[in-house]
């Protein structure tokens, strides 16, 4: 009785059990069919509203190509001197030959090949393909004359529907003003946006979704659409949109250039954007659907397998939807930080391009005036020797700025080497002489030790080993107070090729160990509480070290902390001949009295050239007076111009030059825009760029752009002498052997 009782008295509790266990079951399945329910209901909206942000961008995109490069045509036309002059006396034909000149330019260029205007003086209507024919301003259908011509700033666009040929145009309107912002007339282009309609009406079909869209502007009248006759009427969004229309167009208002809107309404979804590019909005809809529900259909096995494995499923759509979710935000992560990229690298190469003009204009000036001055040969013997060191740091200073504000090319390893015979008695002379007034008056002890047997000439890239010696001495000189510091030049044959062994002592701060490790990693300085006072951004050594690489050489540094450091540096160069410099010459670099024959034979034989012109444009009055007194020591007929406007006039007024010099930053119409418009104006004579924008690759930019040939500022004489031998010289051979004897030193 008593196993019979305890047996009774447990039933009760198993069927609790189960009961409790059934319902948790089933409270368990419903809750995650209802959560993976809402889940697939919201990845499935995400996808739909994704596909919505896309489509409404590619419609920006498309309109924005198709629009932008047409309408900065027709701003530029409206901006051109010639149009301006021509609206202001339409019966001038001087004036009329030149501005159809400038319409024929334009029209190659615009896609349609349409151009139009109107002067506000005898209201003719001139039209591509077109008889002319006078417009009457007072014609409500001419409206968008006055619209344009005294309520629009910069341009307007108004849409035509021609159904004759079921094509819609969109015309570009662009006022003429004159100096005083008073209208003369107007110009512009049609732009073709059948295409584009078509586009927007079909180019979603492969989607699930059912995509509609159209463009409107902020009269809120239909632009684009499937139906052309709601373009060709004018329909109004709300008209169209009876249901929706009104929220339409108050979310449109709402909106701030590029932003998007998404809101549902009567079972649609719909996204609303701008078109800053137009002033035009977006609206895109869907019809929204059922997106889960539960086969009718369904056998029974299938649907308790789904009920017995929903749980796992649902862990597996939150994992992956988290791991989804974690996706995208890292892919939104680097496209952000690729555009931010994209735009510094931008924003770094309009920096390099300026700061290297701003840098070489004054040193421009500083070199230029040196070198007239040198030319005069009753100069005392002290000023000659002060320009002369001048001079020399000036070029050396220029060395240094074409290294340090070619960032570009130091970043993506595109450096390149530029090798030519040098004397290298010269080479080590100039480092010293630049260096060693450094020292000022610090108790040091500077020493030269030079191999007698070093070769005399050598053939390598001059500029970057005296980069390297600069570099290496003035961060000695820095880093010691007193005592010692100590070059070392010597040499190793090894076949055909010759190491070049350059040793930099000092018996300065030294380095702890640490700091050798960091020592040529960019910006890396050591012992900063001890040098704040020490100017420097840490970025020479590794540059340092890349040169020396590219010369398939080695750089290395030993140091102690407190005692001193000495830099190696080994770099290949090619034997240019076998003869040594000699115990003499050693011994004099030594002593510090060696006279630097190469500056001393830079001095050129010009050939004067009285028969010859140039034109020197420029904006800066110290450059016209730099190039003007160097050009006019060839006995050179010589004249100025301060704006590309000014050298465009002088042509066109019949002068004729052998060579337009043509400076490149310049207000308004900078040198590639004036060169450009002399070419289209048929000059055909010799354009060389005169510019102290100098970075790498601008001479192929400037040959691309319908220049002859490209002479940095600040301009070196053997260059300039060349130019003018090839251009003018050259060009004249029955004239030039006339003054063939008559030479001047410089």
């Amino acid at each position: 009785m008593k196993n019979i009782s305890d047996k009774t008295s447990r039933l009760p509790v198993k069927k609790t059990f189960l009961l409790f266990s059934g319902i948790f079951f089933l409270v368990i399945s419903l809750t995650a069919i209802a959560i993976f329910t809402i889940s697939t209901r919201q990845a499935n909206q995400s996808h739909i509203e994704q596909q919505l942000v896309f489509a409404s961008e590619t419609m920006r995109l498309r309109l924005a190509t198709s629009v932008n490069s047409e309408l900065s045509l027709a701003l530029n036309l409206a901006d051109s001197p010639f149009v301006r002059d021509y609206f202001k006396n339409p019966s001038d034909q001087n004036l009329e030959l030149l501005a159809r000149k400038e319409f024929d330019l334009y029209e190659r260029h615009f896609k349609q090949g349409v151009v139009f205007w109107i002067n506000d003086i005898d209201k003719i209507f001139y039209s591509t393909g077109n008889e002319p024919y006078v417009l009457h301003a007072d014609d409500p259908e001419s409206y968008w004359y006055n619209l344009t011509l005294y309520n629009t700033e910069q341009y307007n666009f108004n849409i035509n529907y021609n159904p004759n040929v079921q094509r819609i145009y969109l015309w570009v309107n662009a006022p003429v003003f004159d100096d005083d912002k008073k209208p003369l007339g107007m110009l512009g282009t049609a732009i073709d946006l059948t295409s584009f309609s078509n586009f927007i009406a079909n180019a979603y079909r492969e989607f699930e979704i059912n995509i509609t869209a159209y463009t409107f502007n902020n009269l809120f009248e239909i632009t684009s659409a499937r139906d052309l006759e709601l373009v060709n009427n004018k329909v109004r969004l709300d008209e169209y949109f009876p249901e929706s229309g009104e929220q339409i167009i108050e979310t449109a208002a709402m909106l701030s250039p590029g932003e998007k809107i998404i809101f549902t309404k009567n079972k649609k979804t719909y996204l609303v954007s701008s078109i800053p590019e137009m002033g035009w909005y977006a609206v895109i809809n869907f019809p929204q659907y059922v997106l889960f529900a539960l086969n009718q259909s369904m056998n029974m096995l299938f649907f308790s397998m789904l009920l017995l494995f929903l749980f796992i499923l649902i862990v597996l759509n939150i994992f992956i939807a988290r791991s989804e979710n974690a996706i995208e935000k890292q892919n939104l992560r680097l496209t952000e930080a690729n555009v931010k990229t994209e735009a510094a690298n931008q924003s770094k190469s309009n920096f390099l391009a300026t700061m290297s003009h701003e840098i070489r204009t004054p040193l421009n000036a500083i070199l230029g005036i040196t070198q007239i001055e040198l030319q005069n040969e009753d100069l005392p013997d002290r000023h000659m020797s002060a320009y002369e060191k001048i001079h020399s740091s000036g070029i050396n200073l220029l060395g240094i700025i074409n290294d340090i504000l070619d960032l570009t090319k130091i970043e993506t390893g595109k450096m390149e080497l530029n090798p030519y015979e040098y004397d290298v008695p010269s080479l080590i002379n100039d480092a010293i002489q630049l260096n060693i007034i450094r020292i000022g008056s610090k108790p040091v002890d500077f020493k030269l030790s030079v191999d007698r047997n070093l070769p005399s000439t050598l053939i390598g890239d001059e500029i970057r080993i005296k980069q390297i010696l600069n570099n290496l001495l003035s961060n000695a000189i820095k880093y010691t107070e007193k005592g010692e510091i100590q070059l070392s030049v010597k040499h190793l044959t090894i076949n055909d090729n010759v190491m070049l062994i350059l040793s930099v002592s000092d018996t300065g701060q030294g380095m702890k160990e640490e700091d050798k490790i960091k020592v040529f990693d960019e910006y890396a300085r050591f012992n900063t509480e001890a040098n704040r006072s020490i100017e420097g951004t840490g970025l020479g050594l590794n540059i340092i070290k890349r040169i020396v690489e590219m010369m398939e050489g080695d750089i290395n540094v030993e140091s102690e902390f407190g005692k001193g450091s000495t830099f190696t540096v080994m770099i290949k160069q090619q034997a240019a001949n076998d003869s040594p410099i000699g115990e003499e010459l050693a011994q004099r670099l030594s002593d510090f009295t060696f006279t630097n024959k190469k500056q001393n034979n830079q001095k050129i034989e010009k050939t004067i050239m009285p028969y010859g012109s140039v034109l020197v444009v420029d904006d800066v009055e110290i450059n016209l007076y730099v190039a003007c007194e160097i050009l006019l020591s060839y006995k050179l007929d010589v004249e100025m111009a301060d704006s590309g406007i000014a050298a465009i006039e002088k042509i066109t007024n019949g002068e004729k030059f052998d060579v337009i010099f043509m400076d490149h930053m310049m207000p308004k119409m900078d040198g590639i825009e004036t060169t450009k418009r002399l070419r289209e104006l048929g000059y055909t004579g010799f354009i060389v760029a005169l510019t102290a924008n100098a970075l790498v690759g601008n001479d192929k930019m400037f040959e691309n752009n319908g220049f002859d040939e490209f002479l940095p500022k600040p301009i070196d004489l053997n260059q300039l002498d060349t130019i003018l031998n090839k251009f003018i010289r050259d060009m004249h051979p029955e004239e030039a052997k006339k003054y063939k004897s008559q030479t001047i030193s410089d």
